[in-house]
């Protein structure tokens, strides 16, 4: 086969091919597991990560420069330069092998764990983690990086991971990845990964590609998860992330007089368009002050001086038409409302960002791009109003008094939220965090169990 330049998006075990080659051997994707020689030594993955992180880590150096390029293509992800950095920075912080360590020592009991321990409660008995198998990754357009982190987890998962991004997305994925096994030199990282671009639409390629899966882990959408649930075979587990929905609480106890809790929210909402699930949609405010909601609107008025003072400081993020659509009949839509007393609406210069204040307290979806409702909700109301959505509930950054903050965040939890965090640091993550509700190491590998040690041929 001949050569192909590294500007191809198929990535296939070291290789770069063109379509057609993709194409044939993505019909034989299910040889790769049963080629390997055996099982893949996690101290390869972490010492790999470990150099990877070194590269992100010198912006002078040529590889940071390509995926930098990468990741403010225009044409493509066209992240904005200090947004580039920022997600290198966190991807570089990310692999360090020491949380990573720990990450599976949290999760699998340890780094080896592989090894036999035990068991708890069969006599004589023995339990292990091993890889689930052939781990297929649906990665999302929205997280640059989301992608890239989910195969390191199926890699210390112990996985041959193959990756599908959006047949719109630039080459993040395949550089990022194909910098990671350049960076093992026992190539067993290499011939874990295949990364592939193609559009959803093409079904026959999904069709093969999900085929001999194990697992498929999908990162988007309710639609999403639906197109590409209906290809995977029997028995195979599907591993959803997302879709959620993020809000912030501003507790009758926070001390919010001199401005900065709304200025650290404010950057919670312009960061990234909020387009990621962390992003706050809805902010909810403790007061049951219904009968003329001035203490809602003033607050609404106050987020929108802070979002005011910080928006120069954001990227604002192009809109297609469809999305400026949205935006726009929400907004007219509020507007009218407020001859009936239910809304007051606060816009920043050209649209830049929105606030909407609406006196009914249900949960509404935030057309995002900087717009999002301010809603009455008192401490006592929180599960009742938010517990039926308790299925895509999952941030809430608190801003409360000390004493007040596990109390409230264990309403939220009962509500079905799944992360509590403080104002501005709501798109903050910390290594080895569950990923909404799960361990994700654990949701890429089987636990197994050996009770045949000693037996015998004729026990």
């Amino acid at each position: 086969m001949k050569a192909v330049a590294q500007t191809t998006p198929y990535y296939w075990q070291g290789e770069w091919v063109d379509e057609e080659e993709a194409g044939r051997r993505l019909e034989g994707l299910g040889d790769v597991l049963p080629a390997l020689s055996g099982p893949l030594d996690v101290e390869h993955v972490l010492a790999a990560c470990g150099k990877l992180a070194a590269v992100l880590g010198d912006p002078d150096g040529a590889g940071y420069r390509r995926l930098f390029a990468d990741l403010t293509d225009p044409a493509t992800t066209a992240l904005p330069a200090e947004d580039a950095e920022s997600a290198l920075a966190g991807l570089a912080a990310a692999l360090d092998p020491e949380p990573l360590s720990a990450q599976l020592t949290a999760e699998l009991g340890g780094t080896a764990p592989y090894q036999p321990v035990p068991s708890a409660f069969g006599e004589g008995a023995a339990e292990l983690w091993q890889p689930i198998g052939t781990l297929v990754h649906i990665a999302p357009r929205n997280v640059a990086v989301a992608g890239v982190l989910s195969v390191v987890e199926g890699l210390l998962a112990g996985n041959v991971n193959v990756v599908k991004t959006s047949g719109t997305e630039g080459m993040f994925t395949q550089h990022a990845l194909a910098a990671l096994a350049d960076a093992d030199p026992s190539g067993q990282v290499r011939e874990r990964l295949v990364v592939l671009r193609f559009s959803s639409r093409n079904t026959e390629w999904l069709r093969r590609l999900c085929r001999p899966a194990d697992a498929v882990a999908v990162w988007g959408t309710e639609e999403a998860v639906e197109g590409v649930a209906r290809f995977l075979p029997s028995g195979c587990r599907l591993v959803e992330w997302g879709p959620k929905i993020s809000l912030a609480y501003l507790d009758r106890t926070g001390d919010r007089r001199d401005g900065r809790a709304l200025r650290a929210l404010a950057r919670d909402i312009l960061r990234n368009g909020q387009r990621t699930c962390t992003s706050p949609q809805v902010v909810y405010v403790d007061t049951d002050d219904t009968e003329n909601a001035e203490a809602l609107f003033t607050e609404a008025r106050a987020l929108a001086d802070a979002l005011s003072a910080e928006a120069g400081g954001f990227p604002e993020f192009p809109r297609e038409l469809a999305e400026q659509a949205e935006v726009t009949n929400v907004v007219a839509v509020a507007r009218l409302e407020e001859h009936l007393g239910l809304t007051r609406t606060f816009s920043g210069p050209g649209g830049r960002w929105h606030v909407l204040a609406d006196r009914r307290p249900g949960l509404t979806a935030s057309p995002l791009f900087g717009t999002v409702w301010v809603k009455p909700l008192p401490r006592e109301d929180i599960v009742r109003v938010l517990h039926p959505m308790r299925r895509y509930l999952q941030t809430v950054g608190l801003h409360a008094a000390d004493d007040r903050v596990v109390p409230l965040a264990t309403e939220f939890f009962r509500a079905g939220a799944l992360r509590v965090t403080r104002l501005g640091s709501m798109l903050d993550g910390y290594p080895g965090e569950p990923h909404d509700g799960q361990l994700a190491l654990q949701r890429y590998s089987r636990r197994v169990s050996i009770a045949a040690v000693g037996a015998g041929a004729g026990a």
